[in-house]
């Protein structure tokens, strides 16, 4: 992609003339470290080394050397996202941080919002620091259509292996052994965004069935073993973003089978 604003759209976390940071609070999630990316460089906004404290986040202006370089220091694990964010500035362990993102091969200027995993730590051969971040609900969104926008894909795919397609279908979201009725927003093989006035209740990591309203996964319907990944807004909706862990061959049909009606 070539500018800013040929993929701006209402929402998105960039701009290159008027940033904004979101303020959303954000909560950690347990993944492992990967190491850093050769090509990266990086830019501070403050130049000391004092450990950042407050409940407001301090903005850390981060540069990287091009679009290749942020994703290779970018990584998905069980539905966790993280970033590794080169810099000399101390951070704690749980700290929430706002990054101002820039890159070398590009106009683009991304602001997104997330929590330090790790402490600040020396780390590749120049002995560049850099801590490990997280983000989840609407700071994932954010971060995941930045991922979008660096490998030049649509929007729409995030961090996803394939795209999703938008529908609109009535479906229910069973727990335990209470359903809730809700509708489908988004569909791919590997999740789905779906709304419910009552699906506040449900937590990320909490276990669900799907099933989509008419038999549209199959003969009177088939339940989708899935897991709550995120809570918060997609676009100008509040809902859930579920990724299916089931591996049956009858459930990878059942969705491709909705999969190729929507497209048509």
């Amino acid at each position: 992609m070539g500018s800013c604003a040929s993929v701006r759209t209402p929402g998105s976390p960039w701009c290159p003339s008027k940033p904004e940071a979101a303020s959303i609070p954000l909560r950690a999630a347990k993944v492992s470290h990967f190491p850093l990316s050769g090509g990266v460089e990086r830019r501070e906004s403050h130049a000391d080394n004092r450990v950042m404290t407050g409940a407001s986040p301090h903005l850390l202006e981060v540069r990287y050397a091009s679009r290749r370089a942020l994703l290779s220091s970018a990584k998905t694990e069980r539905g966790a996202l993280t970033l590794f964010v080169p810099t000399p500035h101390r951070v704690a362990q749980g700290e929430s941080v706002r990054l101002a993102v820039t890159l070398g091969d590009g106009d683009e200027r991304f602001e997104i919002e997330g929590t330090a995993l790790t402490w600040t730590q020396a780390a590749g051969r120049d002995g560049v620091g850099g801590f490990l971040a997280s983000f989840l609900g609407d700071h994932k969104r954010r971060a995941a259509e930045m991922i979008a926008v660096c490998a030049q894909r649509p929007l729409s795919m995030g961090t996803a292996s394939r795209e999703r397609l938008i529908l609109r279908r009535n479906c229910e979201l069973k727990v335990a052994n209470v359903q809730f009725p809700g509708e489908l927003r988004d569909l791919s093989q590997t999740g789905a965004f779906v709304v419910g006035r009552q699906f506040g209740k449900l937590k990320a990591g909490e276990p669900v069935w799907l099933k989509v309203e008419g038999g549209l996964f199959g003969l009177g319907g088939t339940w989708l073993e899935a897991k709550v990944i995120w809570q918060g807004k997609k676009g100008e909706e509040q809902g859930l973003g579920l990724r299916f862990t089931g591996n049956e061959a009858r459930q990878a049909s059942a969705i491709q089978r909705l999969l190729d009606a929507a497209g048509r």
